[in-house]
């Protein structure tokens, strides 16, 4: 063992009150920290859970060239046939068909 590491050694333990002190602070601040983590990324995961469910879901299918133009008139031709596939796949729980669209009303 170097003489550096005997030194460093023994003035760590040449106060032993401090070094059970700092050695607590240091536990005590990585225990919380890992529990406010985890807390962070099980509340991101609980978000984007709950919104997912009430709205779109985890997949949307759409025409093609939606995303392009969002027209009202671009719809899956045949969504019966989307259905029958879905119908196939058992991870599938439940799927609906929806349409989104945009109005405005007005009044007096």
């Amino acid at each position: 063992m170097s003489i550096d590491i005997r030194m460093a050694w023994r003035n760590i333990w040449r106060n032993p009150r401090r070094t059970i002190l700092t050695i607590s602070a240091i536990v005590f601040a990585s225990t919380l920290l890992i529990f406010m983590l985890s807390f962070q990324l099980g509340s991101y995961g609980t978000m984007i859970n709950a919104s997912v469910r009430i709205h779109t879901g985890h997949v949307q299918v759409q025409a093609e060239g939606y995303q392009d133009k969002k027209g009202m008139r671009l719809v899956v031709p045949d969504p019966s046939a989307v259905g029958d596939l879905m119908q196939e796949i058992s991870e599938v729980e439940a799927y609906t068909f929806r349409a989104n669209a945009f109005s405005l009303a007005s009044s007096k």
